[in-house]
């Protein structure tokens, strides 16, 4: 189901809208991403689960070197990945945990293949406050919430650096805010955000 998922889905999001707004909404989850790790986020980027390949497009259109892999590519509950060990410094994990039964082993070849101090980022729905639609994707197979999500990455030895809701380019003051308000500013405000944004650094 997955592969037939993927292609109606990419699809969709070409026929939905251009290359150019793509590359303008990529290029605000980088801005995002450097305001929060600044010079974490770096070259050699990985995007796993990339898609139509727009994010590590943008990425290279900005000067970083960056690649793409799906599951035409490997099976991410199954396979090791085909690279090297310590070979990127980003891995771009964005709305693909929630599609996989058992993280196991993903999580192991993202540790695998991210040199030391390298960081993850993942994205993915927030359970607490997106029950309501999270299996109306058919694909959506385990949900994770805030906590759930910092302990599967402490299981497998990353340090959480980064854990809120995933709200692009927002103010500075906004993330001096507590934990409790920034949730529901995020299930408040006009373009705001049921999912999480976690970084965690290897």
């Amino acid at each position: 189901m997955m592969k037939e998922y993927r292609k109606t889905r990419d699809r969709n999001l070409k026929s939905e809208f251009s290359d150019a707004h793509w590359l303008r909404w990529n290029l605000r989850y980088i801005k995002t991403y450097k305001n929060i790790v600044g010079g974490k986020f770096k070259s050699k980027i990985l995007d796993l689960g990339c898609g139509t390949d727009d994010f590590s497009k943008t990425c290279r259109k900005y000067g970083y070197e960056a690649e793409g892999i799906d599951i035409d590519r490997a099976n991410f509950e199954k396979n090791k990945l085909p690279y090297r060990n310590e070979s990127f410094n980003v891995v771009h994990f964005n709305a693909v945990l929630e599609h996989l039964k058992k993280p196991d082993n993903i999580i192991w070849e993202i540790k695998r293949i991210l040199k030391p101090s390298g960081i993850v980022i993942i994205n993915t729905p927030n359970w607490q406050m997106d029950y309501k639609n999270f299996y109306n994707d058919p694909t959506h197979v385990k949900p994770y919430t805030p906590k759930s999500l910092r302990n599967l990455l402490e299981m497998y030895g990353f340090k959480v650096i980064f854990l809120e809701p995933a709200l692009i380019c927002k103010p500075k003051f906004y993330r001096n805010l507590p934990e409790a308000i920034k949730w529901k500013i995020a299930s408040w405000i006009k373009g705001g955000s049921k999912s999480i944004l976690t970084i965690g650094e290897k």
